[in-house]
C-alpha cells in the first residue's frame, strides 16, 4: 500500500495527537481541534486512495467581535468582515478630525474576540480668528474660534470725509477649511486695502500741480530700519506720506539688583551685539549669562535676572548660624563681664562689715 505525504499545518486548527510520522497509509485519519478565535470544534482528514488528504475547509468557523461602534459625525469602514482576524476602519464627516486610532482588529482576548482598540471620536474643526487688515474690516465682530466651513467677507473703510478711497486688493472672501492632518487653516490670505489712484495718490483739487519727491531712509550698521507710523495723512498735502522711520536698538533695565558693578556694560547695543552679567557675592543668576541683541529689538535669549540666594545654600546656612552663635556668645560674656564687677563689690562690701 503506497504511502500518503504528511498533512500540511492549518493556521485555525491544531492536530489532538503529535505525531513524529511523515508518511501515513492510506485511509488513515486524523484529528484537529479548531485554534483560540474559533468556536470549538474538533473535525478528522482522511488519507484518500489518490494519495491526498481529505479537505479541511470551513471546518472551523471563527468567532464574531460584532458591529463596531460609530464614532459621532462619523464612519466605520468595514473591510471584510467583523471576525476573527478581520479590520475595520473609521474616518469623521467633513468638517470634524479623527481623535484616536483610526482602525482596530477582531482581535483573541481570553478565551473571546475582541476589537483591539477603542472606539475614536469626531471633533469640530475650528479656524483661528481672521486677521484684521489695515483700513478694512470684516463682519465677524466676535473674538475666538471660526467653525469649520464658516467663511469671512472683508472690505475697505470708505473715508471720503478724509479725501480718501480705498480699493481691495485680493480675494474678498475667505474660507475656513483644514489641512491633511485636521487643522483648522484658512483658505487663503487675508486681502488689503490699497489707496485709490495711480501709485495710491490722493484725490487733488482742481488745477492743482503736485512735485512729488521720495526720500530713501538706510541705517548704520548694527541699526534696524523701524517705521513708527504707517497711516496716510489726510491733510495738508506738502507732508511726507510716511512718518520718518527710526532705526532700532537694544537697551539694558535702567535698574538690573544684584548685578556685578564692574562688569561692562552699555546704554545701547546694537544688532548682533552680545552682553554677559555676572552676580555679586549672595546673588543666583537665573537664565543665560549671555545674551545677543536681535534685529527687532529683544534679547535672545531673555536677558538673566540675580535673585538673592535663597536659605537653602548650605554655605548660606552655615553663614547665618555662625552669626546667630556669635551674636549669642557676645551677649553672654558682655553680661559676665557687666555684672562681675558688682559681684566683686559687693563681697567686698559684705566681708568688710563682717570684720
Amino acid at each position: 500500500m503506497n504511502p500518503s505525504i504528511t498533512p500540511k499545518q492549518f493556521p485555525f486548527a491544531k492536530p489532538t495527537t503529535q505525531t513524529d510520522e511523515s508518511e501515513f497509509p492510506v485511509g488513515t485519519s486524523l484529528t484537529f481541534k479548531c485554534s483560540p478565535g474559533y468556536f470549538e470544534s474538533t473535525f478528522s482528514i482522511t488519507c484518500l486512495e489518490n494519495l491526498v488528504w481529505s479537505s479541511a475547509e470551513d471546518t472551523c468557523r471563527r468567532k464574531s467581535c460584532g458591529a463596531p461602534p460609530v464614532p459621532f459625525n462619523g464612519m466605520v469602514h468595514i473591510n471584510t468582515d467583523t471576525q476573527f482576524g478581520s479590520t475595520v476602519n473609521y474616518s469623521c464627516n467633513e468638517g470634524y478630525r479623527l481623535v484616536g486610532s483610526p482602525s482596530a482588529a477582531c482581535h483573541l482576548s481570553g478565551n473571546t474576540v475582541t476589537w483591539d482598540k477603542e472606539t475614536p471620536i469626531c471633533k469640530k474643526i475650528f479656524c483661528p480668528s481672521p486677521p484684521s487688515i489695515p483700513n478694512g474690516n470684516h463682519p465677524r465682530t466676535s473674538q475666538g474660534d471660526v467653525p469649520y466651513g464658516e467663511e469671512v467677507t472683508y472690505m475697505c473703510e470708505p473715508r471720503s470725509a478724509r479725501g480718501m478711497t480705498f480699493n481691495l486688493v485680493g480675494e474678498s472672501t475667505i474660507r475656513c477649511t483644514s489641512d491633511g492632518e485636521g487643522n483648522g487653516i484658512w483658505s487663503g490670505p487675508a486681502p488689503y486695502c490699497e489707496l485709490a489712484g495711480p501709485a495710491g495718490q490722493y484725490p487733488l483739487p482742481y488745477n492743482v500741480l503736485i512735485s512729488v519727491v521720495t526720500a530713501v531712509f538706510a541705517c548704520e550698521h548694527g541699526f534696524v530700519i523701524k517705521v513708527r507710523h504707517t497711516e496716510l495723512p489726510a491733510e495738508p498735502l506738502n507732508r511726507w506720506v510716511l512718518d520718518v522711520p527710526c532705526c532700532a536698538k537694544c537697551r539694558l533695565p535702567a535698574h538690573m539688583n544684584g548685578i556685578r558693578k564692574d562688569v561692562e556694560m552699555r546704554k545701547v547695543y546694537h544688532h548682533g551685539d552680545n552682553v554677559t552679567f555676572e552676580c555679586e557675592e549672595g546673588y543666583t543668576l537665573k537664565g543665560s549669562p549671555q545674551s545677543q541683541c536681535q534685529a527687532d529689538n529683544t534679547w535672545d535669549p531673555p536677558l538673566a535676572i540675580c535673585f538673592i540666594k535663597k536659605l537653602t545654600d548650605p554655605w548660606v546656612i552655615f553663614a547665618m548660624h555662625s552669626m546667630t552663635l556669635f551674636y549669642c556668645l557676645g551677649i553672654f560674656f558682655g553680661t559676665i563681664f557687666f555684672l562681675l564687677p558688682i559681684i566683686v563689690a559687693g563681697w567686698i562690701i559684705v566681708k568688710h562689715k563682717q570684720g
